[in-house]
């Protein structure tokens, strides 16, 4: 027999699960139910992963990379290790390739397919990243799903209860916010927001800079600006300490952070909650801002959530609860806060490769968390970004909007896709293009269409659609009038079908 298994690929940690039986149950690697989102590449060719490789986070730190989530997407990001370059979903690869492997070994079975969870505010180059990822891995990647929908499902499956959640994930790397409408075994997600940027790896970095300047008082060294070996091994000891001392924090008033030796001094620093509260303010209040923002894209008040659900390490924070019950409501704190996107996404993996293991099938729709469309000249000459697929908006699905030609004789019109929400097309994220010859060029302005198809793997199906001159266009004009300059797609089919109208389409993967 072979399992599919839910995998929560985090920026600290990284948990494997899987559903059998009818209970999710997070699967030991090395003893443990988490394992650190680190790899650690020796000189003799082996490769060290999880908390043996984060042991060498401190006498190896040239050799051994963490945190690779956040990089996620960036083109221009590699690891020079050895001499080879290693990008961060090569990294990803070898992280998920050994928690498969612990999963075999747990399950005594194969392990191939899974579910791996992402960020709600991932963009379509990171999604398809982390596919990737999983794919270099030797795996089928059966779905990618949010973690904040797979916490959402790991709460609320058989609930039997129709309810409006809000789910609070804030990870070691990245900050998720989304509210989803559960009725029976059906999740639909009304927005989603967030910050792939920021995270628990934030509030240690504020108290290690804090600590550093009280150990630059005490001693005259910078901790921070040493760049010896000697240095970056303290940093590292530090940074160490930090955690330490952030998990003591969430049960206790306060907490000491003690290196007997750094560069040459003894470190000894007390940190006390409200300092360290004080510290991570600014990062709470993004995610404050977050949740403003969500709510109004969902067109909801706080008092239309039935329930927030608080995901992720960093969650548990007293002044996170604190900050959530003076917005919203008191939140509710999941009992294994760490593992249970893991928990979803095996459900979902079980649901999608074993539907027999779940009594009720899952229905999942999901939101696009970015804004999606084209260039185009207005009125006034002036270049554009005109939205296609507004962002919120549920997909699957497909839309349209309608331009024209600028000039007479006009031989062919180019069309550049971007991601974003600024007027400004160069103010977005530049996608792709296409370039529709225009056949044959004429004198008169020429309707042209653009439509975008977005698929369930964020795969953009862009078709520009020359469309005739003719009475046949006029119900597409009329639509375009009192809809905004939106394309009828039914009248815009039927004249490609009948061959009244010249197509050309691309794929662009949202990256």
């Amino acid at each position: 027999m072979s399992y599919a298994v839910g995998i929560d690929l985090g920026t600290s940690n990284s948990i494997v699960s899987v559903y059998r039986r009818g209970v999710a149950q997070t699967l030991s690697t090395e003893g443990h139910s988490v394992m650190p989102s680190v790899v650690s590449f020796r000189e003799n060719g082996s490769v060290l992963v999880g908390r043996s490789a984060k042991a060498r986070m401190l006498i190896d730190p040239e050799n051994t990379v963490f945190s690779t989530k956040r990089f996620m997407g960036d083109r221009g990001k590699f690891y020079k290790i050895g001499g080879k370059k290693l990008s961060p979903v090569n990294v990803a690869a070898i992280i998920l390739r050994r928690l498969v492997e612990n999963a075999k070994n747990t399950l005594n079975e194969d392990v191939r397919d899974v579910v791996i969870t992402v960020p709600a505010y991932f963009t379509e180059a990171q999604k398809k990243d982390t596919k990737k990822a999983g794919e270099e891995a030797g795996l089928n990647v059966l779905r990618l799903i949010p973690e904040p929908t797979a916490a959402a499902i790991a709460y609320g499956l058989d609930k039997e209860k129709d309810q409006t959640l809000m789910v609070y994930d804030l990870g070691g790397g990245t900050f998720d916010i989304s509210i989803l409408e559960v009725r029976g075994n059906t999740f639909n997600v009304k927005a989603v927001g967030g910050d792939s940027r920021l995270g628990g790896d934030d509030f240690d970095q504020a108290m290690i800079t804090w600590v550093a300047e009280q150990f630059r008082k005490q001693t005259g060294i910078d901790i921070i600006k040493n760049d010896t070996p000697e240095g970056r091994a303290a940093r590292q000891r530090l940074k160490e300490a930090a955690e330490t001392a952030k998990i003591d924090l969430s049960e206790s008033k306060n907490a000491f952070i003690n290196l007997p030796d750094c560069l040459g001094h003894p470190l000894s620093i007390e940190i006390s909650l409200s300092e360290y509260n004080r510290l991570i303010q600014p990062f709470l209040e993004r995610t404050m801002d977050c949740i403003r923002a969500v709510l109004r894209d969902a067109k909801l008040t706080p008092r239309d959530i039935d329930r927030v659900i608080l995901v992720g390490g960093s969650s548990k924070n007293t002044r996170v609860r604190e900050m959530i019950t003076e917005h919203i409501k008191e939140p509710y704190i999941a009992d294994r806060v760490d593992e249970v996107v893991a928990h979803g996404a095996a459900i979902v993996a079980a649901n999608l490769f074993l539907p027999e293991e779940i009594m009720v099938p899952i229905e999942i729709s999901d939101v696009t968390a970015h804004s999606l469309g084209v260039d185009m000249r207005n009125v006034d000459n002036k270049l554009i970004f005109k939205k296609i697929i507004s962002r919120q908006t549920r997909f699957p699905c497909r839309r349209g909007i309608i331009g024209f030609t600028m000039e007479p004789f006009q031989e062919a019109v180019r069309m550049r896709v971007f991601r974003g929400e600024d007027s400004d097309p160069d103010k977005n994220t530049y996608l792709g293009e296409l370039s529709l010859p225009i056949s044959p060029p004429q004198r008169e302005e020429l309707p042209i269409g653009a439509i975008f198809e977005l698929d369930a793997d964020g795969i953009i199906h862009f078709t520009a659609v020359q469309l005739p001159c003719s009475e046949e266009y006029d119900p597409i004009l009329d639509f375009a009038r009192t809809n905004d300059g939106a394309l009828s797609l039914s009248h815009a089919d039927d004249l490609v079908r009948l061959g009244k109208a010249k197509t050309k389409t691309v794929q662009i993967r949202a990256t």
